[in-house]
């Protein structure tokens, strides 16, 4: 089917009148005397650019809301399965060092911190509050001088060396000293030299909880009493994470093989479509921010025509993702239940390091629970895809 350029008069025609209609669409709009498909219309995938101006196409834009999906995607042709070769990740072994390193990050996320009862001097681990101000050639650092600011001595937030230099100093005085930028750093201040004035405000002292049987208590998720049981605990939870993150590198190595060798003819209405969900997340973007997508995108220095010929090239790539991703679940269904979400999430934010930090009815309504019962669902459809390719050991010595 060709496409399809509608005049600018016509189309704002067309959206008024639909915007108007209360019954359900018949599937094609009338434009000219002539019936084109609604999809086209409704999307704005096929908005005529040349002849409008930035402010009527952003307009047009902005009306663009969901169109439904079309039953035919296209075609997809996907190269067998088992000529696909993957590799696993290396192998890590967990030894006590490694339990005790984890459980030292558990640790550290219980610190507190108290101010010091007696004046001294701060040292590492304190946290301390500062004033500071950097200069770099005798001129203001821009963006490098903060008040009131929490820094945890040893924490690597500052450059290197300067949380050593405050190190050493009581509150109450103003002091300075001088530091080198890295190398690596913004290439605008990489290794150049500074010099920063600092007045410690205050000192707090941390405070490390033991471990204990009370700390494993308000930590274990499998009912560990002892400390020796909570270390077996992690243990298996280092091996689930391990896991975990395996299978994801199996899926990236999987879907990037797919996305490189499969065969796609998408639908001219796929590619209206998918147009359709970029363009109403940028809306919906534009709108949480209390903004439009013509002023999102002119903030950022580019022209409304210019965004849209960029969203319009990444709809390709992401109709195949979703047709590759309607492929596999078409050969390799599952029947998700909640306790299913429930165990990937346990997994994600072990891999992800959330911790108690992050509960699952907190996720479930961040994100909502049909989006995530698609998204095990489709990783369900890619580990049983994995299955049937070849999935080989890693080797030790293959950049050698």
């Amino acid at each position: 089917m060709n496409k399809k350029i509608f005049s600018k008069i016509s189309l704002l025609l067309v959206l008024a009148l639909a915007a108007c209609q209360q019954q359900k669409s018949s599937g094609t709009m009338p434009l000219n005397g002539v019936e084109y498909p609604e999809i086209f219309v409704k999307s704005g995938y096929y908005f005529d650019k040349a002849s409008m101006s930035d402010a009527l196409l952003a307009s047009m834009l902005e009306k663009v809301t969901v169109v439904d999906k079309p039953e035919n995607m296209g075609t997809v042709e996907m190269p067998d399965l088992a000529t696909i070769k993957l590799e696993n990740n290396k192998k890590e072994e967990i030894d006590s060092a490694k339990i005790e390193a984890e459980l030292e990050k558990e640790r550290d996320k219980e610190i507190t911190y108290s101010p010091v009862k007696v004046r001294r001097e701060a040292k590492m681990t304190d946290k301390v509050i500062i004033d500071f101000k950097g200069y770099v050639g005798g001129e203001e650092l821009q963006g490098g001088s903060g008040n009131d600011y929490e820094l945890v001595l040893g924490s690597g937030d500052f450059i290197p060396g300067f949380e050593e230099k405050v190190a050493g100093h009581s509150a109450g005085k103003r002091f300075s000293f001088d530091i080198k930028f890295p190398e690596n750093y913004d290439p605008s201040l990489a290794g150049k030299d500074a010099k920063f004035e600092v007045t410690i405000k205050s000192i707090e002292e941390a405070k490390t909880p033991e471990i204990d049987e009370e700390f494993v208590k308000k930590h274990t998720k499998e009912n560990s009493v002892t400390v020796e049981q909570y270390k077996e605990e992690i243990k298996r939870r280092i091996e689930t994470r391990n896991e975990f993150l395996n299978n994801q590198n199996l899926i990236y190595q999987l879907t990037d093989y797919l996305f490189e060798n499969t065969k796609f003819n998408p639908t001219e209405e796929a590619l209206a479509w998918q147009f359709s969900l970029m363009m109403s997340e940028y809306n919906r973007q534009a709108a949480q921010s209390g903004s439009t997508f013509a002023n999102m995108i002119t903030s950022n220095g580019m022209s409304v025509k210019d965004a849209y010929d960029e969203i319009k090239s990444a709809v390709p790539q992401a109709v195949q993702a979703t047709m590759l991703i309607d492929e596999l679940l078409k050969r390799f269904p599952s029947n998700v239940t909640e306790d299913d979400v429930k165990k990937w999430f346990s997994n994600f934010a072990a891999s992800m390091g959330y911790g108690n930090d992050v509960t699952y009815d907190d996720y479930k309504k961040f994100m909502g629970y049909e989006n995530l019962k698609s998204a095990v669902e489709q990783e369900n459809a890619l580990l049983q895809a994995i299955k049937h390719c070849n999935v080989v050991d890693y080797e030790e010595d293959k950049d050698k």
